[in-house]
């Protein structure tokens, strides 16, 4: 009789135990699948919790993430440009680029360390192919390319960090509202530079 009642539990076992694994399989699989998230660092998510410990609320650690991508974007689309671009006020804007994009970049990782906020530390893939088709455009194509690319960059960088400026937190309002400045006059040099090259 005990054989009877034995049989159906370990088959009852053995079936949970296989539906565990199957459920382990399938969110291991939808981290890897994961592209262009912004709370990815090297494949592995950061989320919310680093946040909380530091006082910052998940808005401030969202803007904080988003500002690094396009803050990187920035820096390694100028390198691009110093080489491939035919016009020289597009390589002197790419070298303004280059220069405040590095140092609001650096800005940026030491006040996200004080936050206890992980910011990724590459681009997103659909970004990262962007920047590999660039390489392959030259002359006045590649300067047409990168200023509307830097025209509409700018566009949206303003919207972006005039949240950052409205953020609670008081560390990252003052250095959105700071960075905001230098963004706005790349907005303006971007557009003028663009008029130029028509």
């Amino acid at each position: 009789m005990k054989k009877i009642f034995l049989l159906p539990a370990a088959f009852a076992l053995v079936l949970s135990l296989g539906a565990c694994q199957t459920a382990d399989k399938k969110s291991a699989t939808t981290k890897d699948s994961v592209s262009g998230d912004t709370s990815m660092v090297n494949g592995t998510h950061n989320m919310g919790s680093e946040s909380t410990e530091s006082g910052i609320d998940e808005a401030g650690a969202t803007f904080l993430r988003k500002a690094t991508v396009g803050g990187i974007m920035e820096v390694e689309a100028a390198k691009i440009a110093a080489n491939n671009a035919k016009s020289a006020e597009v390589k002197d804007f790419a070298a303004k680029m280059l220069t405040d994009h590095t140092k609001a970049n650096g800005e940026l990782k030491a006040l996200a360390q004080s936050k206890k906020v992980i910011t990724p530390d590459v681009l997103p893939a659909d970004q990262q192919i962007h920047l590999d088709e660039m390489k392959k455009i030259t002359g006045a194509a590649f300067d047409k390319h990168y200023m509307e690319m830097m025209v509409t960059d700018h566009y949206k960088t303003v919207a972006l960090f005039k949240t950052g400026a409205e953020n609670r937190d008081q560390s990252v309002k003052a250095w959105a509202n700071n960075t905001l400045k230098v963004i706005e006059s790349h907005d303006e040099m971007a557009k003028k530079v663009m008029a130029n090259l028509k």
